[in-house]
């Protein structure tokens, strides 16, 4: 049995978006399509009757012709949302003017035909509405300009310094994010490898300790739970931070600590000294940036790693350094 959980909005008669659950056979549905197909037999709701329609499923950016079993690999929950649930106009479908206003930024270098043919490639616009850049800033200048700006240097070289210009303004491209783990089956995606720990002498039985990825596999999260810790799992924990975009950075650096706060996280464990050198030295920023007291100690995945194994001595693992104290090392 699938348990399905579809998002309701009619920008017209409602005031705040619900959500409407349904069960299904799981043997009766094999992609996304036969879902939407089955719901709107039993409830005609706002989507396009076609493979090639963009939603949200479990938080994946994918089309509507997606395999359940890709989705569905260790769950029988679906959460079915729009592209962009802050310019959805009827169910799942949503207002797409922001993405078409933007390539106007474009048009000394495609003609009017292109630019309708542009809108009519779904890919950008996928694209366009998964970046998390996005979610953060309205004024991105949107993963399209990026990757069409790139594709008319392809063909024109003589435009670089053009188009160069165009991109790199303080909404620019210097914000942009990774696609990765965003959108199902992104191209580059790998397969996840599982890591361990060797010569276990410290276990963190009754810590809840939660895991920034970033753009590693999250395999990270065997270790943890190796370690008898309850993992606390992140919907956060692959976003790409623009760390030379200090506001996006902070807000997104904030998002995170604050989702692991709310979920009660003893520890956010993270990848390196780079993300240690935001997440821990900024700290005190980010809480202003968020308007929220965070106070949430990290540890890189080394330092963790260096604890599981009995290490104690504080100048080896590197704790003068942190700004935030972590309580349970004294």
């Amino acid at each position: 049995m699938i348990n399905i959980k579809l998002f309701k909005f009619d920008a017209k008669t409602d005031y705040l978006p619900y959500y409407k659950s349904y069960q299904f056979e799981r043997e009766s549905v094999t992609t996304l399509h036969d879902v939407l197909v089955k719901i709107n037999k039993l409830d005609t709701f706002g989507f396009l009757e076609n493979e090639d329609f963009f939603l949200q499923a479990n938080s994946k950016f994918t089309s509507s012709k997606a395999s359940l079993s890709e989705l569905l690999y260790d769950s029988n929950e679906l959460t079915l949302e729009p592209l962009s649930i802050k310019r959805a106009v009827n169910d799942l479908i949503i207002d797409t003017k922001d993405y078409q206003s933007k390539l106007n930024l474009l048009d000394a270098y495609i003609s009017q035909s292109e630019k309708e043919t542009i809108i009519k490639d779904k890919s950008y616009m996928l694209e366009y509405y998964a970046s998390n850049t996005l979610h953060f800033n309205d004024d991105y200048i949107g993963e399209h300009i990026v990757l069409l700006g790139l594709d008319i240097v392809k063909k024109d070289a003589s435009l670089k310094d053009n188009i160069f210009k165009l991109l790199n303004t303080k909404d620019g491209i210097v914000n942009k994010s990774s696609l990765k783990y965003r959108i199902l089956n992104y191209p580059n995606e790998r397969n996840y490898t599982k890591d361990t720990a060797t010569n276990l002498e410290q276990t963190f039985e009754n810590f809840n300790i939660a895991l920034y990825c970033g753009l590693n596999e999250p395999s990270f999260e065997n270790v943890i739970k190796q370690s008898d810790a309850t993992y606390v799992d992140l919907k956060s924990k692959h976003f790409d931070i623009p760390f030379s975009a200090k506001k996006l950075s902070y807000l997104m650096a904030g998002t995170i600590l604050l989702e692991a706060v709310d979920n009660n996280a003893d520890f956010l464990i993270l990848n390196d000294e780079n993300d240690f050198a935001l997440f821990d030295a900024k700290q005190k920023k980010i809480e202003k940036t968020m308007g929220r007291e965070i106070n949430l100690p990290v540890l890189t995945r080394d330092q963790f790693l260096q604890l599981l194994e009995g290490e104690k001595d504080k100048n080896k693992l590197g704790l003068k350094q942190h700004k935030v104290k972590v309580p349970f090392l004294g």
